[in-house]
């Protein structure tokens, strides 16, 4: 059985950022072992990539994400294409969702993460959109009000996921790590700290780490052991008898060619130097994602109650039909008799307490997971967590400088408010 420094579960984007700085600062014989084909295959291979700064409700998911942004705008700029877009969010926001949420929208304008756009500019800006919906009783049936104001992030936007992969993996196989795609984890097996030779170890009194990795292609045996293993986190710790506090939901994504009417996504002036609509979310609905290079429009909708827990990577064009479909084509019109021409549907890996990431030591083991949507936002912060919970440490310091215990990400310590801005 090959040994190793570190072992890896997971290639997806906590995977490779956690192994990315622990070879830095730690150097050693480190594997990343996945059961598909290459790195980010997963659920990171079907996110929209979408990234934001400073619009977050919790304190601690903002310190994540402002730093791994700073980080890959520092990147972007150094000479290294991430396909970074900052198109900017736009957030839609009914009295309701204005009211409720007043407190977190004062602190992004007061920090000058955001600023509020009234209903008329909206509509002086964006005059083919429709924000009054007066007696439309189709809007009314859809629980549709008029917008009132928008939460606007200049600064935020979104990213090619597969070029930040592909800048993890060359960085990796530089520095000398393995990759073992293709091969999947049947199962964590756990050994004594200290044997005693009897043959039904380890016993219940007995200390314990995981002593072995058990794959489809041979066993794996290393000092330390990361598991950033997403949707599938649960299928390793739960035979462990270990919580991970996360489960996975499915979430859709409906691509559309930007044609004819649809052009005008891309013929707005005074939200980005790229003269595109933002990415835009409906007030309780669905999102818009203009995607500048492929003149496409992405569309996703985060439903919650009614849809299950679990695996499943079946898209349904029903759901575009029947939810997404009806909500953006009342607030863009352009969009009435459009059909999607591709769709793909992933996991998300939802912390269902607080919306935050979840890294924690369990034995030699850290599990790194509950990115929730935003974790390849998060991805350079929750790599340099890991890392420091690997070497001892109860600090990780962040891209930009802030020192954060680690047990603000953990179970015992936790500090983290929950996150109501989830989309």
């Amino acid at each position: 059985m090959e040994r190793y420094d570190l072992a890896v579960i997971g290639a997806g984007i906590f995977g490779l950022a956690s192994a990315y700085h622990y070879v830095r600062r730690a150097g050693g014989k480190v594997v990343v072992l996945d059961a598909l084909s290459g790195p980010g295959q997963g659920n990171t291979g079907r996110s929209v990539g979408g990234y934001r700064k400073g619009i977050f409700t919790s304190n601690l998911n903002r310190l994540l994400s402002e730093s791994t942004v700073a980080f890959f705008e520092d990147l972007q700029r150094s000479g290294v294409d991430l396909g970074m877009h900052p198109i900017g969010y736009l957030i839609l926001l009914d009295s309701e969702a204005l009211e409720s949420n007043s407190a977190a929208i004062e602190e992004f304008v007061r920090k000058g993460n955001a600023r509020v756009m009234g209903a008329d500019e909206l509509g002086s800006m964006v005059p083919w959109m429709k924000l009054r919906f007066g007696d439309d009783e189709e809007a009314q049936l859809l629980g549709m009000r008029d917008v009132e104001a928008a939460v606007f992030s200049p600064s935020s936007g979104y990213l090619d996921v597969e070029k930040l992969v592909a800048h993890y993996y060359r960085d990796l196989l530089d520095k000398g790590v393995e990759f073992r795609f293709g091969t999947t984890v049947k199962r964590l097996r756990l050994s004594p700290v200290i044997s005693i030779g009897h043959p039904r170890e380890p016993l219940a009194w007995q200390a314990k780490r995981v002593g072995a990795i058990e794959t489809d292609n041979g066993d794996v045996s290393a000092e330390n052991v990361v598991v950033a293993a997403g949707a599938w986190v649960n299928q390793l710790l739960d035979p462990l008898g270990i919580d991970s506090h996360v489960k996975p939901k499915k979430r859709q994504v409906f691509s559309v060619e930007a044609r004819g009417e649809l052009a005008k996504f891309f013929d707005v002036d005074g939200f980005n130097g790229h003269r595109s609509m933002p990415m835009t979310f409906v007030p309780r609905g669905p999102y818009v994602a203009p995607r500048v290079r492929e003149r496409a429009l992405w569309l996703g909708y985060s439903d919650d109650v009614g849809r299950p827990w679990g695996i499943d990577f079946t898209p349904e064009e029903s759901f575009y039909y029947d939810n997404i479909y009806p909500m953006v084509s009342k607030i863009f019109p352009v969009l009435k008799d459009v059909r999607p021409t591709s769709m793909w549907a992933g996991c998300y890996s939802i912390n269902t307490i607080d919306e935050n990431p979840i890294v924690f030591r369990s034995m030699n083991m850290v599990v790194a997971t509950g990115g929730s949507g935003s974790g390849v936002m998060k991805c350079d912060a929750i790599g340099r967590a890991v890392t420091s919970l690997l070497l001892g440490e109860e600090e990780f310091v962040l891209y930009t400088g802030e020192r954060v215990p680690v047990s603000w990400l953990g179970i015992r310590g936790r500090r983290a408010e929950p996150e109501s801005f989830v989309f």
